[in-house]
């Protein structure tokens, strides 16, 4: 009897590992073409897999790569690559507010997670928000936060951040989204309340990308860029730099960095006034203190741009009215916004948000002194997908959240 031997084959590498600057190298090292020349035919080769509905699978081929006009000598170094998925969704947890959390399985079993936010009923209508992770786990520690809590296992590649945008927009393309039953009636009582607003759309494409969930997005620069470069080329994606946020905890000596790379806008969480109690909760402020932070940040940014604060509001830790002095104090140099965000449940049962009369306070005296401010709502907080609350639902099943099997959505 021959027996024969099974190989298990490595999948090709996936051709989101690269946006047009990197993908034309990779091509101008196998054929010896110019670069300039490259350089276009890259573009063009991410639009023929991304442009028309982010899945590229079916129409990679040496027939679609001829129709775009791509030669046959590239053919064989682009057709090497795979537009394929390299996450897979485990399940997905539709929260009462119409927020999605989607937990993600990457190739090696590490597991991610997602946040598809869509517009609330009679506010920001057309608007659809995805919140993308880019580690992980992550090394940082923030002490309100359940990401903190895992540390660091990996860096997500440029491939694995671009598919989570890839997941989410079929999702949300889908004629029979699995969440829509559950907030649809929400969302009749809040619209019909509301004479002369349209409801909002039934299936929102997603308008924001937002890299706020598991992980320090400057920790993973190199890949986020990338990733962000792909999502904003006008040949596939499309997505404007406007429209894409980084957040990162103040990571000061990446900021020059950040904007040389890209044109995306940048969050920078802050949630205390004074570098001591920014010490109890943030330990990246033990190696980037406050002012070294707004140095940095004064000698980096762009003439032109704005920033965006992040300050979660503690009962009893940072949300007095003197707090609000010192905050409006030390931006006041920066063309800024803050977002005050009620703090939601986390890993220290001592941080919990104030009243809701101490937030109103707390942004009164604010706007009183100048500051833009908005108060940023918590979503997805019932199925752990708000602000702080990502760390693998897999390993710790929230009583609240309710869960749809992956099995059910075919992608």
């Amino acid at each position: 009897m021959v027996v024969k031997r099974l190989t298990l084959v490595d999948p090709p590498p996936p051709l989101a590992n690269h946006d047009a600057a990197s993908l034309a190298q990779a091509v101008q090292r196998q054929t010896g073409v110019s670069l300039t020349r490259c350089e276009r035919l890259a573009r063009r080769a991410l639009g023929v897999a991304f442009a028309t509905d982010g899945d590229g699978d079916a129409a990679w081929s040496r027939e679609a790569l001829s129709h775009a006009g791509i030669g046959r000598w590239a053919q064989a170094a682009l057709l090497a690559l795979s537009p394929r998925l390299t996450l897979e969704l485990v399940e997905q947890a539709p929260s009462s507010d119409g927020t999605v959390r989607l937990l993600l399985r990457c190739r090696d079993g590490a597991v991610i997670e997602s946040v598809i936010i869509p517009a609330e009923a009679g506010r920001e209508r057309g608007r659809t928000t995805l919140c993308l992770s880019s580690q992980v786990g992550c090394a940082r520690a923030c002490t309100f936060c359940e990401t903190g809590t895992l540390g660091l296992s990996r860096q997500l590649s440029s491939s694995e951040i671009v598919d989570q945008y890839r997941i989410a927009a079929r999702l949300c393309a889908r004629p029979d989204r699995p969440w829509d039953k559950r907030t649809a009636a929400s969302h009749a009582s809040v619209t019909a309340t509301a004479p002369g607003r349209r409801a909002p759309q039934a299936r929102q494409a997603i308008s924001n990308i937002v890299f706020m969930g598991m992980g320090e997005p400057f920790d993973n620069l190199a890949a986020v860029s990338r990733a962000i470069a792909l999502l904003t080329l006008q040949q596939g994606f499309s997505f404007a730099p406007s429209r894409i946020t980084v957040s990162t905890v103040g990571v000061a000596d990446k900021l020059a960095q950040f904007f040389q790379n890209t044109r995306a806008e940048l969050a920078i969480s802050i949630n205390a006034p004074d570098d001591r109690r920014r010490n109890l909760i943030m330990p990246i402020n033990q190696r980037h203190n406050l002012a070294a932070l707004r140095a940095a940040l004064l000698a980096a940014m762009p003439q032109n741009a704005r920033v965006l604060f992040q300050y979660a509001l503690f009962n009893n830790f940072n949300d007095s009215a003197a707090d609000a002095q010192r905050l409006a104090a030390y931006v006041r140099p920066i063309r800024c916004r803050v977002n005050v965000i009620a703090a939601n449940p986390g890993p220290d049962p001592t941080l919990v948000a104030p009243s809701p009369q101490k937030i109103d306070a707390f942004i009164n005296a604010l706007r009183a002194r100048g500051v833009t401010t908005l108060l940023r709502r918590p979503r997805g907080r019932d199925v752990g997908g708000a602000c702080g609350q990502l760390a693998g639902a897999h390993r710790k099943r929230r009583a609240a959240a309710s869960i749809t099997a992956a099995e059910d959505v075919s992608l």
